[in-house]
């Protein structure tokens, strides 16, 4: 796999030869070493800690050939008050064996305050006594913005970035712009009045109260009902929300899509895929991709893919890429979760026992069904379908900016909106699980209807959810 890797460098400014910014390690601490391991390489290895004067924090590790400790000038440690916390980011390598000190695994790391906040680039070692010690760079200026590129440049950047997002060929609930959705009959519930129509703009929906104060739901027709259901990708809109990231090293385009439904979704146990009906439904979807931009160079570093409540960070080439710079995005079958690949994906909420899948292989056996796909499935959890249809949505063509952090401005009026944009779903959990697995194999309904219940209810969807501005990725990072 090809990386996108730097590492910053430092000098010393302050002039303070006994209080500088930068001081030699007093001693280092050995994390571990590929010694009489059972390891591929060329040389044993060595990672080394290095330990800080009081008031100084190291920012990284030494990775030597030999046994003997590096020289305290090989690296520095940076004065304190120019640090931040870290937390452990993705998993990059490991090893493990009996015994704590033959285990290590290797991260990558990430500021904890990621407004004002820079990674150095460089990998955490732990092993299985070490706590976390590195830390990253503070800004020393905290106008995180003084980097961030104009408005012509952002045009420019979702231009040559943006995804292209395919639907599923069985897809019937698409994306529509969010006045489509206000125009088309959409009713404003608050407690004690009664039902109202919403503004174009979504200037009369309240935006200074809590998130069950107020909820959108659909038209109370039935024929109009299931018009507003299916959206209108036609005339969907890419809703982009321009900020900082990494200290305004680097600037997030999150681009936001709505759509009037969720549908029904699907769980897999073992080799059993199980269509969960109305369990999932919801109205109001908000899905989004964040493209993160290094600012120094304009290239694309990472892609980050929201399914269900979290998501994933992935690099560029992990995807299939149009004109070698815009990734193809993959919307999953009802749920609308993001994939890079047109593939079955299961979000694994438990491992069986080894008693249970022998005893789906064989019902699943005595069904006379032909099937390779399970055979190394031991799980079980929601299950996305994403795949490529005529249907796609150009995410550059269909861009529509509503807000850029660091300038003037204005934002549409419905994204202040503090309630739901959908209903608490109600209804008897217990009776939809009866209902969805009657026609299973009595054996299998049982360990079904046990486990359906213990899905989060952030994966079956039981209510209606807030807008962009509401969710704590707005403000801060995204959730993996």
């Amino acid at each position: 796999m090809a990386m996108f890797a730097s590492v910053l460098t430092a000098k010393d400014n302050t002039g303070d030869p006994s209080h500088g910014a930068l001081k030699n390690p007093t001693d280092y601490i050995l994390i571990w070493t590929s010694k009489g391991l059972n390891v591929s390489q060329h040389e044993d290895g060595y990672i080394w800690l290095p330990v800080s004067p009081d008031g100084y924090k190291p920012m990284g590790h030494i990775v030597t050939t030999s046994p003997e400790k590096p020289s305290l000038d090989k690296v520095k440690c940076v004065r304190s008050d120019f640090t931040d916390l870290t937390k452990v980011d993705k998993w990059i390598w490991g090893h493990k064996m009996d015994g704590s000190s033959s285990m290590v695994n290797l991260h990558s790391t990430k500021p904890k305050t990621i407004e004002l906040s820079v990674p150095t680039g460089l990998f955490l070692a732990r092993n299985g006594s070490n706590t976390h010690e590195l830390a990253c760079l503070k800004m020393a200026n905290n106008d995180p913005y003084t980097a961030m590129p104009n408005f012509d440049q952002i045009i420019a950047l979702i231009d040559v970035y943006a995804p292209l997002v395919y639907f599923h060929p069985d897809e019937q609930y698409f994306p529509s712009p969010v006045f489509w959705f206000f125009q088309n009959g959409v009713e404003l519930y608050q407690a004690g009045q009664i039902p109202s129509s919403v503004n174009y703009d979504g200037s009369n929906l309240p935006s200074d109260g809590g998130v069950d104060d107020a909820f959108l739901d659909l038209p109370s027709g039935e024929e109009d009902k299931e018009r507003v259901k299916k959206g209108f990708l036609p005339i969907a809109l890419n809703y982009v929300h321009v900020k900082p990231a990494l200290g305004g090293t680097c600037t997030d385009l999150a681009m936001w899509l709505f759509y009037p439904f969720n549908g029904g979704g699907k769980f897999q146990l073992g080799p059993f895929t199980i269509n969960l009906g109305k369990i999932g439904e919801h109205v109001g979807d908000w899905e989004h991709i964040t493209l993160r931009i290094n600012n120094f160079h304009g290239n694309l570093m990472e892609v980050y893919l929201s399914q269900h409540a979290k998501g994933k960070w992935l690099t560029p080439n992990e995807f299939e890429l149009i004109n070698g710079t815009r990734p193809v995005v993959y919307a999953s079958l009802h749920g609308h979760s993001h994939y890079s690949t047109p593939i079955s994906h299961v979000h694994l909420t438990g491992k069986l026992n080894l008693s249970d899948v022998r005893m789906l292989h064989d019902e699943f056996q005595k069904m006379n069904i032909s099937s390779k796909s399970w055979e190394n499935f031991f799980g079980f959890g929601v299950r996305d379908d994403a795949a490529k249809s005529n249907n796609v949505m150009d995410l550059a063509s269909t861009r529509s900016l509503i807000c850029i952090d660091y300038m003037d401005f204005g934002m549409e009026p419905w994204l202040n909106y503090t309630g739901r944009w959908g209903p608490k779903i109600t209804y008897d959990l217990i009776a939809e699980i009866v209902e969805i697995t009657h026609s299973l194999p009595d054996i299998v309904k049982k360990l079904g209807m046990k486990l359906l219940q213990m899905l989060p209810a952030e994966l079956i969807g039981q209510e209606g959810p807030q807008g962009p501005m509401m969710k704590e990725s707005w403000a801060g990072d995204e959730r993996v």
